[in-house]
Protein backbone atom coordinates (compact mmCIF):
# COMPACT_ATOMS: atom_id res chain seq x y z
CA UNK A 1 0.00 0.00 0.00
CA UNK A 2 2.81 2.50 0.69
CA UNK A 3 4.48 1.54 -2.40
CA UNK A 4 1.03 2.61 -4.71
CA UNK A 5 0.89 5.90 -2.64
CA UNK A 6 4.34 6.55 -3.23
CA UNK A 7 4.07 6.07 -7.01
CA UNK A 8 1.13 8.07 -6.85
CA UNK A 9 2.54 10.98 -5.17
CA UNK A 10 5.62 11.26 -7.30
CA UNK A 11 3.60 11.00 -10.16
CA UNK A 12 1.54 13.40 -9.41
CA UNK A 13 4.30 15.92 -8.10
CA UNK A 14 5.98 15.10 -11.72
CA UNK A 15 2.88 15.75 -13.59
CA UNK A 16 2.27 18.90 -11.79
CA UNK A 17 5.81 20.48 -11.98
CA UNK A 18 5.51 19.79 -15.70
CA UNK A 19 2.64 21.58 -16.19
CA UNK A 20 4.15 24.52 -13.99
CA UNK A 21 7.30 24.58 -15.76
CA UNK A 22 5.05 24.66 -19.32
CA UNK A 23 3.68 27.79 -18.28
CA UNK A 24 6.27 29.57 -17.27
CA UNK A 25 8.42 28.80 -20.55
CA UNK A 26 4.89 29.48 -22.61
CA UNK A 27 5.07 32.87 -20.99
CA UNK A 28 8.52 33.92 -21.47
CA UNK A 29 7.78 33.41 -25.15
CA UNK A 30 4.52 35.79 -24.96
CA UNK A 31 6.47 38.39 -22.83
CA UNK A 32 7.08 41.08 -25.94
CA UNK A 33 2.67 41.20 -26.29
CA UNK A 34 3.14 42.70 -22.81
CA UNK A 35 3.21 46.14 -24.54
CA UNK A 36 1.28 45.37 -27.65
CA UNK A 37 -2.12 47.44 -28.26
CA UNK A 38 -5.07 45.41 -26.34
CA UNK A 39 -8.08 44.25 -28.57
CA UNK A 40 -10.04 46.98 -26.57
CA UNK A 41 -7.98 49.59 -28.40
CA UNK A 42 -7.71 51.56 -25.34
CA UNK A 43 -4.74 49.89 -23.39
CA UNK A 44 -2.05 47.53 -23.71
CA UNK A 45 -2.18 43.68 -22.97
CA UNK A 46 -0.35 44.26 -19.61
CA UNK A 47 -1.13 47.11 -17.87
CA UNK A 48 0.95 48.48 -14.61
CA UNK A 49 -1.31 49.35 -11.36
CA UNK A 50 -0.74 52.10 -8.52
CA UNK A 51 -2.27 51.61 -5.38
CA UNK A 52 -4.71 54.56 -4.50
CA UNK A 53 -5.53 55.68 -0.38
CA UNK A 54 -8.95 54.15 0.18
CA UNK A 55 -11.66 56.23 1.10
CA UNK A 56 -15.45 56.58 2.25
CA UNK A 57 -17.17 53.36 2.66
CA UNK A 58 -15.88 49.90 0.78
CA UNK A 59 -18.39 47.20 1.53
CA UNK A 60 -18.04 43.38 1.14
CA UNK A 61 -20.76 40.67 1.10
CA UNK A 62 -19.91 36.49 1.37
CA UNK A 63 -22.34 33.48 2.62
CA UNK A 64 -21.57 30.21 4.04
CA UNK A 65 -23.47 27.14 4.43
CA UNK A 66 -23.57 23.50 5.26
CA UNK A 67 -26.30 21.11 3.53
CA UNK A 68 -27.56 17.69 5.39
CA UNK A 69 -29.88 14.73 3.55
CA UNK A 70 -32.61 13.89 5.41
CA UNK A 71 -35.36 11.09 3.73
CA UNK A 72 -36.98 12.54 1.13
CA UNK A 73 -35.99 15.98 1.57
CA UNK A 74 -32.87 17.90 2.11
CA UNK A 75 -31.95 20.29 4.93
CA UNK A 76 -29.32 23.57 4.54
CA UNK A 77 -28.23 26.50 7.06
CA UNK A 78 -26.90 29.74 5.47
CA UNK A 79 -25.42 32.60 6.60
CA UNK A 80 -25.12 35.84 5.27
CA UNK A 81 -22.63 38.15 5.82
CA UNK A 82 -22.35 41.58 4.97
CA UNK A 83 -19.21 43.78 6.29
CA UNK A 84 -18.81 48.03 5.76
CA UNK A 85 -15.22 49.45 5.95
CA UNK A 86 -15.26 53.37 6.45
CA UNK A 87 -11.77 54.82 5.57
CA UNK A 88 -10.37 58.72 5.73
CA UNK A 89 -7.09 59.32 4.14
CA UNK A 90 -6.37 55.70 3.54
CA UNK A 91 -7.41 54.49 6.83
CA UNK A 92 -9.77 52.10 8.20
CA UNK A 93 -11.87 54.00 11.05
CA UNK A 94 -15.20 52.42 10.80
CA UNK A 95 -16.38 48.79 10.77
CA UNK A 96 -20.14 47.90 10.36
CA UNK A 97 -21.92 44.73 9.71
CA UNK A 98 -25.31 43.44 8.29
CA UNK A 99 -27.49 42.47 9.27
CA UNK A 100 -25.40 42.01 12.32
CA UNK A 101 -21.95 41.58 13.78
CA UNK A 102 -22.93 37.67 15.18
CA UNK A 103 -26.25 37.06 13.13
CA UNK A 104 -27.62 33.69 13.11
CA UNK A 105 -28.02 31.36 9.98
CA UNK A 106 -31.18 30.86 8.56
CA UNK A 107 -32.02 27.02 8.07
CA UNK A 108 -33.51 26.18 4.82
CA UNK A 109 -35.75 22.63 3.53
CA UNK A 110 -34.65 22.28 -0.30
CA UNK A 111 -37.29 21.04 -2.71
CA UNK A 112 -38.22 17.10 -2.54
CA UNK A 113 -38.58 15.24 -5.20
CA UNK A 114 -35.31 16.63 -6.81
CA UNK A 115 -32.69 14.55 -8.89
CA UNK A 116 -28.92 15.17 -7.38
CA UNK A 117 -28.01 17.61 -9.92
CA UNK A 118 -30.88 19.44 -9.01
CA UNK A 119 -30.46 19.15 -5.15
CA UNK A 120 -26.69 21.01 -6.09
CA UNK A 121 -28.76 24.03 -7.82
CA UNK A 122 -31.41 24.39 -5.34
CA UNK A 123 -28.67 24.91 -2.48
CA UNK A 124 -26.59 27.29 -4.77
CA UNK A 125 -29.71 28.88 -6.00
CA UNK A 126 -30.70 29.87 -2.13
CA UNK A 127 -27.64 30.89 -1.50
CA UNK A 128 -27.35 33.20 -4.15
CA UNK A 129 -30.28 34.38 -3.53
CA UNK A 130 -29.33 35.46 0.16
CA UNK A 131 -26.20 37.29 -1.09
CA UNK A 132 -27.30 39.38 -4.17
CA UNK A 133 -30.40 40.41 -1.51
CA UNK A 134 -28.27 41.17 1.40
CA UNK A 135 -25.85 43.63 -1.49
CA UNK A 136 -28.47 45.39 -2.51
CA UNK A 137 -30.08 46.30 1.21
CA UNK A 138 -26.28 47.47 1.82
CA UNK A 139 -26.53 49.52 -1.09
CA UNK A 140 -29.29 50.98 -0.33
CA UNK A 141 -28.48 51.53 3.65
CA UNK A 142 -24.98 52.32 3.35
CA UNK A 143 -24.79 53.63 -0.27
CA UNK A 144 -20.63 52.27 -0.80
CA UNK A 145 -18.32 53.33 -3.29
CA UNK A 146 -17.66 49.98 -3.71
CA UNK A 147 -19.29 46.75 -3.55
CA UNK A 148 -17.81 43.67 -3.70
CA UNK A 149 -18.67 40.27 -4.00
CA UNK A 150 -17.50 36.69 -3.21
CA UNK A 151 -17.36 34.90 -6.68
CA UNK A 152 -18.84 35.68 -10.05
CA UNK A 153 -20.91 38.82 -11.26
CA UNK A 154 -23.12 36.42 -13.03
CA UNK A 155 -24.36 32.61 -11.60
CA UNK A 156 -22.80 29.85 -12.85
CA UNK A 157 -23.66 27.80 -15.98
CA UNK A 158 -23.79 24.84 -13.30
CA UNK A 159 -26.83 26.58 -11.57
CA UNK A 160 -29.09 26.70 -14.49
CA UNK A 161 -31.77 23.61 -14.35
CA UNK A 162 -32.31 21.53 -17.59
CA UNK A 163 -35.54 23.00 -19.62
CA UNK A 164 -38.17 20.47 -17.69
CA UNK A 165 -37.05 20.91 -14.26
CA UNK A 166 -39.12 22.92 -11.66
CA UNK A 167 -36.00 24.35 -10.87
CA UNK A 168 -36.22 26.68 -13.76
CA UNK A 169 -38.57 29.66 -12.10
CA UNK A 170 -36.22 29.80 -9.06
CA UNK A 171 -33.24 30.46 -11.33
CA UNK A 172 -35.22 32.70 -13.50
CA UNK A 173 -35.96 34.85 -10.12
CA UNK A 174 -32.41 34.85 -9.49
CA UNK A 175 -31.62 36.26 -12.61
CA UNK A 176 -33.93 39.02 -12.28
CA UNK A 177 -32.37 39.67 -9.03
CA UNK A 178 -28.85 39.74 -10.31
CA UNK A 179 -30.30 42.71 -13.01
CA UNK A 180 -32.17 44.25 -9.80
CA UNK A 181 -28.73 44.28 -8.12
CA UNK A 182 -26.83 45.85 -10.89
CA UNK A 183 -29.35 48.55 -11.27
CA UNK A 184 -29.50 49.60 -8.05
CA UNK A 185 -25.65 49.62 -8.06
CA UNK A 186 -26.00 52.20 -10.98
CA UNK A 187 -28.45 54.17 -9.33
CA UNK A 188 -26.04 54.91 -5.87
CA UNK A 189 -23.44 55.35 -8.11
CA UNK A 190 -21.46 51.89 -6.35
CA UNK A 191 -18.96 50.23 -8.44
CA UNK A 192 -19.64 46.60 -7.87
CA UNK A 193 -16.82 44.16 -8.25
CA UNK A 194 -16.92 40.44 -8.10
CA UNK A 195 -13.50 38.64 -7.26
CA UNK A 196 -13.14 34.77 -7.76
CA UNK A 197 -11.00 33.43 -5.55
CA UNK A 198 -9.72 30.27 -7.47
CA UNK A 199 -10.79 30.63 -11.30
CA UNK A 200 -10.80 28.10 -13.94
CA UNK A 201 -11.27 30.36 -16.75
CA UNK A 202 -10.00 30.55 -20.00
CA UNK A 203 -11.71 33.20 -21.46
CA UNK A 204 -8.27 35.93 -21.50
CA UNK A 205 -6.22 32.36 -23.03
CA UNK A 206 -9.32 32.56 -25.98
CA UNK A 207 -8.53 36.24 -26.41
CA UNK A 208 -4.97 35.50 -26.88
CA UNK A 209 -5.27 32.31 -29.17
CA UNK A 210 -8.53 33.58 -31.65
CA UNK A 211 -7.64 37.94 -31.59
CA UNK A 212 -3.96 38.78 -30.67
CA UNK A 213 -1.95 36.06 -31.80
CA UNK A 214 -3.06 35.62 -35.56
CA UNK A 215 -2.61 39.22 -35.56
CA UNK A 216 0.89 40.07 -33.99
CA UNK A 217 4.53 39.61 -35.63
CA UNK A 218 5.29 37.58 -32.57
CA UNK A 219 6.14 34.12 -33.96
CA UNK A 220 4.03 31.46 -31.05
CA UNK A 221 1.65 28.93 -32.27
CA UNK A 222 -1.64 29.73 -30.78
CA UNK A 223 -2.32 25.76 -29.68
CA UNK A 224 0.24 26.11 -27.52
CA UNK A 225 -1.83 27.46 -25.02
CA UNK A 226 -4.49 24.82 -25.57
CA UNK A 227 -4.17 23.32 -22.72
CA UNK A 228 -3.49 26.56 -20.24
CA UNK A 229 -5.93 28.13 -17.44
CA UNK A 230 -5.93 31.64 -17.69
CA UNK A 231 -5.05 32.01 -13.97
CA UNK A 232 -2.26 29.39 -14.49
CA UNK A 233 -0.52 31.15 -17.37
CA UNK A 234 -0.90 34.18 -16.18
CA UNK A 235 0.78 33.57 -12.46
CA UNK A 236 4.47 34.06 -14.60
CA UNK A 237 3.40 35.94 -17.16
CA UNK A 238 2.20 39.18 -14.48
CA UNK A 239 4.26 40.68 -12.02
CA UNK A 240 3.07 42.25 -8.72
CA UNK A 241 1.31 45.52 -8.98
CA UNK A 242 0.17 43.90 -13.22
CA UNK A 243 -3.06 43.54 -14.96
CA UNK A 244 -4.54 42.61 -17.96
CA UNK A 245 -6.31 44.50 -20.59
CA UNK A 246 -10.34 44.75 -19.14
CA UNK A 247 -12.07 43.03 -21.69
CA UNK A 248 -15.71 41.49 -22.46
CA UNK A 249 -17.12 38.53 -20.01
CA UNK A 250 -18.10 36.90 -23.19
CA UNK A 251 -17.74 37.62 -26.97
CA UNK A 252 -20.88 35.63 -27.98
CA UNK A 253 -24.04 36.75 -25.52
CA UNK A 254 -26.82 34.88 -27.56
CA UNK A 255 -24.98 31.25 -27.26
CA UNK A 256 -23.42 31.73 -23.37
CA UNK A 257 -25.63 29.89 -21.48
CA UNK A 258 -26.34 32.40 -18.86
CA UNK A 259 -25.51 35.55 -20.09
CA UNK A 260 -28.27 35.09 -22.91
CA UNK A 261 -31.02 35.02 -20.69
CA UNK A 262 -30.20 38.48 -19.20
CA UNK A 263 -31.24 42.16 -20.89
CA UNK A 264 -28.88 42.92 -23.23
CA UNK A 265 -28.10 46.52 -21.37
CA UNK A 266 -26.50 44.49 -18.23
CA UNK A 267 -25.16 41.46 -20.60
CA UNK A 268 -22.79 44.03 -22.99
CA UNK A 269 -21.29 45.51 -19.79
CA UNK A 270 -19.88 43.09 -17.89
CA UNK A 271 -16.33 43.24 -17.83
CA UNK A 272 -12.97 41.05 -16.99
CA UNK A 273 -9.27 41.87 -15.74
CA UNK A 274 -6.56 39.87 -13.80
CA UNK A 275 -4.82 41.51 -11.69
CA UNK A 276 -1.30 40.04 -9.77
CA UNK A 277 -1.31 42.26 -6.36
CA UNK A 278 1.48 40.14 -4.71
CA UNK A 279 4.50 38.66 -5.55
CA UNK A 280 3.91 34.95 -3.96
CA UNK A 281 0.27 34.63 -5.19
CA UNK A 282 -1.69 33.63 -7.91
CA UNK A 283 -3.40 36.31 -10.02
CA UNK A 284 -6.84 37.25 -8.87
CA UNK A 285 -9.55 37.40 -11.42
CA UNK A 286 -12.06 40.96 -11.12
CA UNK A 287 -15.45 41.00 -12.67
CA UNK A 288 -17.30 44.24 -12.62
CA UNK A 289 -20.07 46.45 -14.46
CA UNK A 290 -19.23 49.33 -16.34
CA UNK A 291 -21.72 51.13 -18.89
CA UNK A 292 -19.52 50.88 -22.15
CA UNK A 293 -22.21 52.98 -23.83
CA UNK A 294 -20.21 56.09 -22.69
CA UNK A 295 -16.75 57.36 -24.08
CA UNK A 296 -13.34 55.61 -23.64
CA UNK A 297 -12.48 58.35 -20.73
CA UNK A 298 -15.34 57.19 -18.57
CA UNK A 299 -14.70 53.25 -19.51
CA UNK A 300 -10.94 53.82 -18.76
CA UNK A 301 -11.35 55.66 -15.22
CA UNK A 302 -14.11 52.88 -13.98
CA UNK A 303 -11.58 50.45 -14.49
CA UNK A 304 -8.54 52.07 -13.34
CA UNK A 305 -10.03 53.10 -10.17
CA UNK A 306 -11.72 49.53 -9.84
CA UNK A 307 -7.86 48.17 -10.31
CA UNK A 308 -6.58 50.56 -7.92
CA UNK A 309 -8.92 49.96 -5.19
CA UNK A 310 -8.69 45.80 -5.66
CA UNK A 311 -4.81 46.39 -5.93
CA UNK A 312 -4.75 48.31 -2.49
CA UNK A 313 -7.24 45.74 -0.45
CA UNK A 314 -5.52 43.07 -2.00
CA UNK A 315 -1.86 43.29 -1.22
CA UNK A 316 -1.81 42.99 2.39
CA UNK A 317 -0.47 39.42 2.61
CA UNK A 318 2.28 38.72 0.54
CA UNK A 319 1.23 35.32 0.12
CA UNK A 320 -2.66 35.63 -0.28
CA UNK A 321 -4.51 38.30 -2.18
CA UNK A 322 -7.97 39.16 -1.38
CA UNK A 323 -9.43 41.99 -1.11
CA UNK A 324 -9.56 42.90 2.81
CA UNK A 325 -13.41 43.41 3.11
CA UNK A 326 -14.14 40.35 1.34
CA UNK A 327 -11.70 38.27 4.12
CA UNK A 328 -13.85 39.50 6.81
CA UNK A 329 -17.27 39.08 5.30
CA UNK A 330 -15.87 35.56 4.68
CA UNK A 331 -14.74 35.00 8.49
CA UNK A 332 -17.75 36.33 9.35
CA UNK A 333 -20.17 34.19 7.07
CA UNK A 334 -18.16 30.87 8.60
CA UNK A 335 -20.14 27.75 9.72
CA UNK A 336 -19.08 24.55 11.44
CA UNK A 337 -21.14 20.79 11.66
CA UNK A 338 -22.56 21.75 15.10
CA UNK A 339 -24.45 24.84 13.34
CA UNK A 340 -26.57 22.08 11.57
CA UNK A 341 -26.62 19.14 13.77
CA UNK A 342 -28.53 21.43 16.09
CA UNK A 343 -31.77 21.61 13.60
CA UNK A 344 -31.53 18.51 12.70
CA UNK A 345 -31.36 16.69 15.68
CA UNK A 346 -34.48 19.35 16.97
CA UNK A 347 -36.03 17.84 13.95
CA UNK A 348 -35.48 13.88 14.65
CA UNK A 349 -36.97 14.46 18.25
CA UNK A 350 -39.86 15.72 16.39
CA UNK A 351 -40.16 13.65 13.67
CA UNK A 352 -38.73 10.63 14.86
CA UNK A 353 -36.00 8.32 13.12
CA UNK A 354 -37.63 7.48 9.86
CA UNK A 355 -36.31 11.21 8.70
CA UNK A 356 -32.61 10.05 9.07
CA UNK A 357 -31.06 8.63 5.92
CA UNK A 358 -31.32 4.60 6.24
CA UNK A 359 -27.56 4.62 6.39
CA UNK A 360 -27.81 6.75 10.04
CA UNK A 361 -29.86 3.99 11.50
CA UNK A 362 -27.36 1.17 11.16
CA UNK A 363 -27.54 -1.10 14.07
CA UNK A 364 -24.11 -2.05 13.51
CA UNK A 365 -20.62 -0.05 13.21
Amino acid sequence: MRLVFKDFFETAVSAINQRHNYNERLSLLLQGLKSVSAPNKLETIVVGVNKKDCFGAVAGVDSGFIHKKLSFIDLAIIKTAGVLFTYEGGKLVKTDYYPAAFSLPEPVLLGSGLEADEETQSLSLVRLKAEVSCSIEMIQKYKPKFMFIDGSIVPQYQDKPRTESELNDEYYSIIDLFEKLYGVAQEYSCSLVACVEDSRGARFKQILQEEILPNSALKVDASLLKNSFDASLLDYYLRAGERTFAFPYTNKIVSHAILKDYDKKWAENIFVFYIKSTEFDKPLRVEFLCNNSQNAGHFLECVQNIASIVYSLSSLHKEYSFPSVLIEADLRAGLNEQDISIVYDRLVDRLGSKVRMRRSNRPFG
